[in-house]
């Protein structure tokens, strides 16, 4: 294995230990430098969990502890601080409570780091992303060249336009077979616009030329605007396909098509998700990809006509009605630029 100091950071909250003491395991196989846990105000049962693995692991582990929960763009910026500062650190790998990486992970993204050759500045301009098994859009975006699959076409809302729904139609109707095989296709790597924080590396100096995490955004779409900060500075993040990271709790929004589907809104039961899901993403759309607003509110109406035609046919009124309204009060605060903690939605 190439050497190098590598520090991981991983940012964990609730009552998630079983899934974080997995990830823990993983990683001090591959011979890290150091890893970083930031106890984003987890549960007694967690905390616990996580004094053994100081216990246990000694230097090899350092904890933040966080008197409340800073949600996602908290958390990593307190993670990525101390690694930052950390003189013993050179790159550092991020991943979620949740990431578990295959045994080759880290080893085929340090060597694909060492073929980039064609920056001036790597360490600032060049990101790395594990390709993360259960997201499946990625490889997607990268075989059919087309980025805006996750990062969504200009003017679309939460990645819907009406230019795509003929497209969306046929996705439906295709058989299941074929897209599998579609997505066996062989290929190393490839660019994206964005991506998640788990499973990115990076030299630490990149952090001088893009920054922290927004905490304003608080939790979802954080990461977005985060990465994207090297889109639009003429970096690159490349995904590496044979670096591998198997969740091990699917995000709410993933388990439908990669993308918050009609249903997934209608059927999610933490409000808190949806509310901060809908207005960052909004916010992110507002800065970063409408060009046309009359286009951009003309798919906004027509994506809440349809949720609205969903909810009016769904079985579960109650849920559903509820979570209604919370996606509007969401499309509100978005549409004013409302940023940060909201006190009615608490984790």
């Amino acid at each position: 294995m190439i050497r190098a100091n590598v520090c991981v950071v991983i940012v964990t909250y609730g009552n998630r230990f079983k899934y974080l003491s997995q990830v823990v395991e993983s990683v001090l196989s591959q011979e890290v430098y150091k890893i970083i846990i930031v106890d984003n105000n987890s549960s007694f049962e967690s905390k616990q969990g996580i004094k053994q693995l100081e216990k246990h692991l000694g230097n090899k582990i350092e904890v933040v502890y966080l008197p409340e929960n800073l949600g996602s763009a908290g958390g990593y910026k307190r993670g990525l601080e101390k690694a930052y500062n950390d003189p013993g650190c050179e790159f550092i790998w991020l991943l979620d409570d949740d990431n578990q990486p295959d045994e080759r992970a880290l080893c085929e993204l340090l060597k694909f780091w060492h073929t980039i050759e064609e920056f001036q500045e790597k360490e600032k301009e060049v990101v790395l992303s594990s390709f993360r098994i259960s997201r499946l859009v990625y490889k997607r975006a990268v075989l059919q060249k087309k980025p805006y699959l996750v990062l969504g076409r200009e003017n679309s809302f939460l990645g819907f336009h009406f230019i795509d729904i003929p497209y969306k139609i046929f996705a439906r109707i295709k058989p299941l077979s074929l897209q599998k095989e579609y997505f066996l296709q062989s290929i190393t790597s490839g660019i994206v616009p964005v991506a998640p924080y788990g499973g990115l590396f990076f030299h630490k100096c990149l952090l001088e030329s893009i920054g922290f995490p927004e905490e304003k955004y608080f939790l979802y779409s954080d990461d977005h605007e985060w990465t994207y900060r090297i889109t639009k500075a003429g970096g690159k993040i490349f995904i590496v396909f044979g670096s591998l990271i198997k969740d091990l709790d699917v995000s709410w929004h993933v388990k439908e098509q990669n993308s918050m589907s009609f249903l997934s809104i209608l059927h999610e039961k933490s409000q808190m998700r949806i509310y901060y899901a809908i207005r960052n993403r909004i916010l992110f759309e507002r800065e970063n990809l409408v060009t046309m607003p009359l286009v951009y509110f003309f798919n906004l109406a027509l994506y809440r006509l349809i949720l609205g035609f969903f909810q009016f046919l769904d079985k579960h009124k109650s849920l559903s009605a509820k979570n209604l309204e919370i996606f509007d009060k969401a499309i509100i605060d978005g549409l004013k630029g409302f940023m940060g903690k909201n006190e009615n939605f608490n984790f």
